[in-house]
């Protein structure tokens, strides 16, 4: 994943601070499939590409492991943790991201954050850390309008060597899931069968494919 493959719409002003390093802590808040785990994704692709050290975090999948996990990743240039919400009010996790959080303020880490809510809004064990999480950068994804879906799923149509149509763009926003995650899902089912079939992204055809009444 890449920062060029996001659609921007509204959240030009996160994507400068993600992609200038003079930010330590970033906090992204936003629903599920807004683009979140893209964004961090894209983060973590540009270190690496400039051979940098990394560590992505999803706290959903992790949340079942030892909290012991995250300790001395203050030593890496980039820590990305995504789902924090889903370890938010485990005493143990909040101990072990306290000591994370102070020891990346006497290092050159940044540590970039990713959660449904701010911090202010999750029920947090240790009330200090969501305290000093918020003394960071934050940032709420806002979700594209109408307009701003169609363009992006016609933007990332085009990219991938198809066409999709105006109308039928529109018959996709209004008749699916509005995430913008399910929308790319949708978008490689339709560009497998359109060349399966040889057939073009007519509202019927896409219709039939997405078996939609």
């Amino acid at each position: 994943m890449t920062f060029e493959s996001f659609f921007v719409g509204q959240n030009s002003a996160l994507i400068d601070a993600l992609k200038g390093e003079d930010q330590k802590l970033i906090w992204i808040a936003g629903e599920s499939g807004n683009g979140k785990t893209h964004l961090l994704s894209s983060l973590c692709n540009q270190y690496d590409i400039n051979n940098k050290r990394i560590q992505y975090l999803s706290m959903a999948e992790a949340k079942d492991y030892s909290p012991e996990i995250i300790e001395g990743l203050e030593g890496l240039d980039l820590i990305a943790i995504d789902d924090l919400d889903c370890v938010v009010g485990q005493y143990t996790w909040e101990e072990k991201l306290m000591h994370l959080y102070e020891s990346i303020l006497s290092s050159s880490s940044r540590l970039i954050v990713a959660s449904k809510e701010t911090p202010k809004g999750l029920s947090f064990k240790i009330p200090d850390l969501a305290s000093r999480f918020s003394l960071g950068l934050l940032f709420r994804i806002d979700p594209l309008d109408d307009d701003e879906l169609v363009f992006a799923i016609q933007y990332h149509a085009n990219a991938r060597g198809f066409e999709l149509p105006d109308d039928s763009a529109k018959f996709i926003i209004k008749r699916t899931v509005r995430s913008v995650t399910s929308l790319m899902d949708i978008l490689d089912i339709l560009d497998y069968e359109s060349l399966s079939n040889k057939r073009k992204l007519t509202i019927p055809f896409v219709k039939s494919v997405l078996k939609l009444n």
